[in-house]
């Protein structure tokens, strides 16, 4: 355990006591090996428990870790599998964690390794004893979040975008940095967090997304969580003369513009028909519904004009029907916004063109 670990180790002790005082008369003895002959193990390991009950005795060996992430987990469990390597034992291995990812989980599971959280989610299988309990409230989820500002800022954004949009290829940091219109520094804090989560790997060629299906989905949960209020309009148009008035507009400025929402849902993937536009315009709101003849509305409205959060938002877009759509992960992203009307247009978006069954992904 690190220094920054050290902290983590009574809250860490007092989780797992309240885990296991659902066992009806166990009796606990801890840190068993730091009594026994063998005190070098005491090094492999933050600490035992060892737990008697039903006439059976089993020890359980605690790794903690400040993070439960893959990347983090795999060190700790790794850790552990040398404290039973040399202690030629069959003591039951557990990690713990202030929260412990979905994959993290996994991967303890994949492993036969028990886990828990500080909140005392936990999946616990030893002799005779199966503890499992999800669902807790985790008072620490907000610091599994904390990676958040860092992997989707507005420029890491960009880095996304460039990865996600050239899956099959590795990218070095400098390229990557200047694709993106980044600096390196920004490229190097992404980077960093991805191999964190094992949702890209580093190869000789460079940095390769892996797993852009689990990145897509984290991204598109803090997507949205965003409530930016638009500017909303009414028009007695049809939508489709009032979304090609405001794409003249816009190529008569040179001005980025592009559809987005169901509107640009079924531009490119026909499904479900739309009662309401929106678009990104990199402009001010009035001259655009000022041209397209749009009228103030606090309510009924049926266009909303957003103002980009970055200059990414129009990346990969295309022009169909002769107005520009922005690309499909940006349109899988905000679709999150209108859970009641785009989830279903999301989830075709999700098959037809993100992540077609023909096409392998991990």
């Amino acid at each position: 355990m690190n220094e920054t670990e050290n902290h983590l180790l009574k809250p860490a002790h007092d989780a797992l006591a309240g885990i296991l005082a659902a066992l009806p008369g166990a009796k606990l003895d801890w840190n068993r090996y730091a009594h026994s002959d063998r005190p070098e193990l005491v090094k492999l390991a933050d600490f035992t428990v060892t737990v008697e009950n039903n006439n059976q005795s089993h020890t359980l060996v605690v790794e903690v870790k400040n993070q439960g992430h893959p990347r983090q987990l795999r060190e700790a469990i790794n850790r552990l599998l040398r404290f039973r390597h040399r202690s030629n034992g069959q003591d039951y291995l557990v990690v713990a964690a202030p929260f412990i990812t979905a994959e993290g989980a996994a991967i303890c599971q994949e492993d036969n390794i028990g886990y828990y959280d500080l909140a005392g989610n936990c999946r616990l299988i030893f002799g005779n004893n199966y503890i499992e309990r999800t669902g807790k409230p985790n008072p620490f989820l907000k610091d599994h979040s904390s990676a958040a500002p860092y992997l989707y800022g507005p420029k890491s954004e960009r880095v996304l975008r460039v990865l996600f949009g050239e899956r099959g290829l590795p990218w070095k940091v400098v390229p990557l940095a200047r694709e993106a219109h980044v600096s390196t520094g920004t490229v190097s804090i992404v980077r960093n967090v991805l191999l964190e989560r094992e949702w890209a790997q580093e190869t000789d060629a460079g940095l390769k997304l892996t797993r852009p299906e689990s990145l897509l989905k984290d991204w598109a949960a803090v997507w949205g969580r965003r409530r930016e209020r638009p500017q909303a309009y009414f028009t007695l148009l049809t939508l489709a003369e009032v979304e090609r008035d405001m794409a003249q507009f816009a190529r008569n400025q040179q001005r980025p513009f592009a559809l987005t929402g169901t509107a640009g849902a079924w531009r490119r993937a026909p499904m479900t028909r739309y009662n309401r536009t929106q678009v990104y315009w990199d402009g001010d709101p009035a001259d655009l519904a000022n041209a397209a003849g749009l009228k103030p509305a606090e309510a009924g409205a049926n266009v909303q004009v957003f103002e980009p959060r970055d200059e990414g938002v129009f990346l990969r877009q295309e022009v169909l029907e002769g107005v520009p759509v922005v690309s499909p992960l940006q349109l899988y992203l905000d679709l999150q916004r209108d859970p009641a009307r785009g989830e279903e247009a999301a989830e075709h978006l999700w098959t037809m063109q993100l992540f077609p069954p023909d096409v392998p992904t991990r």
